[in-house]
């Protein structure tokens, strides 16, 4: 449904810029930062009718209550300056509003999600459609800087809307995860997000893909970019910290998978 794979080629210039928690995950100011949810705090007051139970839900984790869409459980350590949490990305949150509506009223009704991208209001390459991306890339954005890794200009200058190439790829289905929640507990009431994860190339051992998952109800989100071996080189020269521990975090998934 987008563009995905890009290369050392295009986009031209720099592909990274550090990043810290002092600084705007998106541009890079320093000035009036603020906090950004990992769930729009919209999709919670919707999605939830009362105090909400959070946690891993693994077996492990201690799940706890949440009071508001206002917890502090919501909210990215990552930061957005408020020009990037406001003008510069308001269209895009309230595009990803509307299509999250329609996404999830055909989920409803037993139909695929992805036929939303039949309307003609998301005609690819249209602002409608550039803007319900550059939301998934903003978030992808907070979740590369909730892990320290470094600002993926590809991906932040769509989000603000800086550059109309889009990185970012999107699925969309029904979460298992839901299915296994909504049989124990009974309740439809669910959101959840994925964190961020990795794929590596099996020839290079290089990074080649980030992604995340978002849910909301049912209808499960995969959002990520692609690129091929240049990029993952340079994104391993330029931050090795952050690029070991994505390889140590996949290694990880990898073995509780098959020890599963």
């Amino acid at each position: 449904m987008a563009m995905g794979l890009f290369t050392w080629a295009k986009p031209k210039g720099n592909l990274f810029e550090s990043n810290s928690t002092m600084q705007c995950c998106l541009c890079g100011s320093p000035d009036d930062l603020t906090g950004e949810h990992k769930i729009k705090a919209s999709a919670i007051r919707e999605l939830f009718s009362g105090p909400m139970v959070i946690g891993a839900f693994d077996g492990e984790s201690r799940p706890r209550f949440a009071q508001s869409a206002k917890s502090k459980a919501f909210h990215f350590r990552a930061r957005l300056c408020g020009t990037c949490n406001s003008s510069r990305t308001s269209a895009a949150d309230l595009e990803f509003t509307e299509f999250d509506k329609l996404a999830r009223e055909r989920m409803e009704a037993g139909l695929d999600p992805g036929d939303v991208f039949k309307e003609p209001r998301y005609t690819v390459g249209g602002e409608p459609y550039l803007n319900l991306f550059r939301y998934f890339a903003k978030v992808l954005a907070c979740q590369i800087a909730q892990e320290d890794g470094p600002r993926i200009l590809p991906v932040t200058e769509f989000a603000i809307g800086k550059s109309d190439f889009n990185p970012v790829l999107l699925a969309m289905d029904l979460d298992p995860a839901f299915l296994a929640f909504s049989q124990v507990l009974g309740s439809q009431e669910f959101a959840a997000h994925g964190g961020l994860a990795m794929q590596l190339s099996r020839l290079t051992g290089l990074v080649h893909c980030l992604f995340s998952t978002l849910t909301h109800g049912k209808l499960r989100y995969t959002f990520s970019i692609e690129f091929d071996f240049r990029v993952g080189l340079a994104l391993q020269r330029f931050d090795p910290v952050f690029h070991e521990r994505c390889v140590a975090a996949h290694r990880e998934a990898v073995a509780a998978k098959d020890s599963g």
